[in-house]
């Protein structure tokens, strides 16, 4: 049996002042309902929505799956009720997703997205696990504790992500992990800037090889990365700005480190990375590894992944570059050195007269030449790592057309 709403008058309203329940499929083909504050819709069947509109004031349980195929939207802007499902498995599909207002994912079942799916204010995951395949759910209140969560967790595709809307250097959790590995690896993130962004979380369970990142394609300090899976990193709207990342794991974790696929489609390591054995993000994660000031680019997705690396010196000096203005190598890189920024920078020419000397060398201030003939020149770097001075010195060709 189903109970259609909207057969008689296009611009029909039904309000619930009070609590009412239906025990079988909810369709709405045009009907405008309004769902008071203390009021209770609760279905317990599957809801389609065709066209219509709720002003959810109050609070709607759904013991089913949902469907909506009216791009226009399901909830008033001004509803600020929640709606709560509390099946076992329950799949969320349409031609077009729907934007709760407070959404609650009761119980420890399954929760599958074959659409994209928002939430205003609020989301709780209780114990559940929300699937989201290739599809994004976006969390759209920019405060950090509106996400819910005590067992439950997220997976993904390798398109698909958790996102919320950060704000300022506050922390927001992404509660990430699989029931088919049987594991939970949290993200924290704090973005470094007022500037406001979106950034999504990827948790995919299965070996970045298969999903063109392959593991056996790394840098000579990457020895093992992991197979069983990885997370991505996407910034999806806002300006390019640093953003501090956690990744939490169990004590046991057999891992040291973290890696990216670098641009040059390959893993490399993330350094500097701090370990704490003190994290108690979630029961069992007692472990994270944090790597500050990651700058991710805008509309950037960047894979991560726990990895085994080397301790050899994290900063990778380029012993030539070409100063012509092609746009390539047209400064002298070190490759790392922003996540070292105590540093002291001095080149020599061969007769050992100092000609270029810089305080904090960065990505921003790279040496380019100019002022200085092609020739071989010797430079002279102390830099601070994990709490000490070290220094470096070497040669650099710079060839000039």
């Amino acid at each position: 049996m189903k109970i259609r709403l909207g057969h008689i008058c296009f611009a029909a309203v039904l309000c619930l002042a009070n609590s009412a329940k239906v025990s079988a499929q909810l369709v709405n083909n045009g009907v405008n309902v309004f769902i008071g504050q203390s009021a209770l819709l609760y279905v317990d069947a599957k809801v389609v929505n065709n066209k219509g509109a709720i002003l959810n004031k109050g609070e709607m349980i759904i013991n089913g799956d949902w469907e909506n195929n009216d791009a226009s939207g399901v909830f008033h802007y001004l509803s600020s009720g929640s709606v709560m499902f509390t099946g076992r498995n329950v799949v969320f599909s349409g031609s077009s997703g729907t934007s709760f207002p407070r959404l609650v994912l009761k119980g420890s079942g399954l929760f599958l997205m074959n659409t994209d799916l928002y939430a205003k204010l609020s989301l709780d995951l209780d114990n559940a696990e929300l699937k989201t395949g290739d599809n994004r759910f976006v969390l759209e209140n920019n405060d950090a504790n509106s996400l819910f969560v005590n067992n439950g967790f997220t997976t993904t595709g390798a398109k698909g992500a958790l996102v919320r809307w950060a704000k300022g250097s506050d922390f927001y959790l992404y509660p990430m992990g699989s029931s088919k590995l049987g594991i939970k690896r949290f993200v924290g993130i704090s973005p470094k800037s007022t500037t406001d962004t979106y950034v999504g979380v990827s948790f995919v369970d299965n070996d970045a090889s298969n999903d063109g990142y392959s593991r056996l394609n790394k840098t000579a300090a990457v020895t093992e990365v992991n197979e069983g899976y990885y997370h991505v990193i996407t910034q999806l709207k806002g300006v390019n700005l640093p953003l501090d990342l956690s990744f939490y794991t169990t004590a046991s974790e057999k891992f040291s480190g973290l890696v990216s696929w670098a641009t040059k489609n390959q893993w490399d390591r993330l350094v500097p990375v701090t370990l704490q054995d003190n994290a108690t993000i979630s029961p069992g994660l007692t472990k994270s590894f944090t790597y500050k000031s990651f700058n991710l680019g805008a509309d950037a997705s960047v894979p991560i992944a726990f990895a085994n690396v080397t301790n050899a010196s994290p900063l990778n000096f380029y012993n030539a570059f070409s100063p012509d203005g092609d746009g390539k190598n047209d400064t002298w890189e070190i490759k790392n050195i922003d996540a070292f920024p105590d540093n002291d920078l001095k080149i020599f020419d061969r007769s050992g007269n100092l000609i270029y000397r810089m305080n904090g060398y960065s990505s921003s201030k790279y040496w380019d030449g100019q002022n200085a003939p092609s020739g071989t020149y010797i430079y002279i770097l102390r830099v601070k790592i994990d709490g000490k001075d070290e220094y470096f010195k070497g040669s650099i060709t710079m060839v000039k057309n």
